[in-house]
Parts: structure tokens; C-alpha cells; sequence
């Protein structure tokens, strides 16, 4: 895999991480109370529109990553990390779809459960990654 696709995927999953802890962050923690009842935070929309829009990049770098990277390693057979990757490539997946559906779910209460479910898997997906990249550095061989 080259630095060019490692740092671009490293890029994009910051960026989607980063924007989609602070939507979660103003929305779940940062309202406030105003005269006239509960008012958003002033960041929450322009952290919503950011997540949203590097989305696309974050799906885009990791169907390179899968090509580049996990399933040479997949083949390979052998590697301590291939679970992780596996988990890591599966859950993305599954986070992509569910953040497709919670934008274009109606039903107030299909969207909640949708966006629960997809901060959920996107907890675990920054867990799960940072472990697959502590194991990779473990087995580099000079590191």
C-alpha cells in the first residue's frame, strides 16, 4: 500500500471522525437555553453538513483501502491483523449504509434509532481501528 493511500485514508477517516464527534457533541450536549426555550448549539449545523459531505470521501478511501490493502493482506493469510481489518472493513459497511438511511428516514423515530445505531457503530469503529493500527505498528518490523 502506498503513503499516498494510507495518508489520504488516514485524512479522510479523521475528518469524518473528527466532524462526526462534534455534530454528535453539539447536538447531544451542547443546547442551550435561551428566553425562549432550548436553542442548538451554533455549530451543529455547519459540523452536520461538514460529516455529511466527507462521507463520500471516507467510503471512497476505504474501498481503496480494501483493494490496496485488506484484501492483499486477506490472501496473504496469516497476519495477527487480519480480524481487526475484517471487523474494520465489515463495519464500514455497515456505518455507510446506516448513514445513508438516516438521512433519508421520515419516520422520527426510525431516524433516531438509525442515528443511535450509527454512533454506535461509529464508537466502535474508531475503537476498532485504533487497535488495528496499534497491532500493525507492533508488527512492523523495526517499530
Amino acid at each position: 500500500m502506498s503513503r499516498l493511500a494510507r495518508a489520504a485514508f488516514l485524512g479522510a477517516a479523521a475528518l469524518v471522525a473528527l466532524t462526526g464527534l462534534g455534530y454528535g457533541w453539539t447536538r447531544y450536549f451542547g443546547a442551550r437555553l435561551t428566553e425562549f426555550g432550548p436553542e442548538a448549539h451554533p455549530w451543529q449545523a455547519p459540523l452536520q453538513h461538514a460529516h455529511v459531505l466527507a462521507g463520500p470521501a471516507a467510503v471512497f478511501m476505504l474501498g481503496w483501502m480494501v483493494a490496496a490493502h485488506g484484501l492483499p493482506a486477506y490472501r496473504a493469510g496469516g497476519r495477527t491483523g487480519r480480524r481487526s481489518g475484517i471487523l474494520l472493513g465489515l463495519g464500514g459497511g455497515a456505518l455507510a449504509l446506516s448513514g445513508s438511511l438516516v438521512q433519508v428516514a421520515v419516520e422520527p423515530r426510525v431516524r433516531t434509532v438509525l442515528g443511535w445505531i450509527h454512533g454506535g457503530l461509529a464508537l466502535a469503529a474508531l475503537a476498532g481501528g485504533a487497535a488495528h493500527l496499534l497491532v500493525a505498528r507492533r508488527l512492523r518490523p523495526g517499530a
